[in-house]
């Protein structure tokens, strides 16, 4: 019983290790436009920011659907000298494959936890950045049948 009791406080030693590291930065400066597309937004909701998670509101405002990935589909990003960073997560990430419709005129919330994926964050600028697509079913087109647009929400871990 105690190897059992031993075994489990160190595997939880090294969990909150691993979590507790912060995430390394990429060496170039990001160059994706996010918040560009009409009618769609995704903002912070006020007091959720924390060093492992952030919640979101996402609203489509447009008569068009408006599709993209479960709450484990986003991606962050660190600003230092006016400029945005990808953070690198921490080895291989694993994500299911639904889909959500967004609907007009119905907010919906989401909540982006990264302690696995990226470890804590360090004090500083931070964004959650998520990708979205539009369908229009009646062009014919096939490059213009689906636009994809990247939104993002701003927030300070302190």
């Amino acid at each position: 019983m105690k190897n059992v009791f031993t075994f489990c406080c160190a595997l939880c030693l090294l969990a909150l290790t691993a979590c507790g590291s912060a995430p390394k930065i990429s060496e170039e400066a990001s160059d994706l436009e996010v918040n560009n597309h009409e009618g769609v937004t995704m903002t912070l909701v006020d007091g959720s920011a924390y060093p492992g998670q952030v919640k979101v509101t996402i609203l489509n405002a447009t008569d068009t659907e408006i599709d993209s990935g479960n709450s484990a589909d986003f991606f962050l990003q660190v600003e230092q000298d006016g400029q945005w960073y990808d953070l690198e997560e921490n080895g291989d990430f694993v994500n299911t494959a639904e889909a959500y419709i967004f609907e007009k005129n119905t907010p919906r919330e989401m909540t982006f936890q990264w302690a696995s994926r990226y470890g804590s964050l360090d004090t500083g600028h931070y964004r959650a950045v998520k990708w979205f697509f539009e369908f229009h079913k009646n062009e014919t087109e096939r490059d213009k049948r689906i636009v994809d647009f990247a939104l993002a929400a701003e927030f300070d871990i302190a």
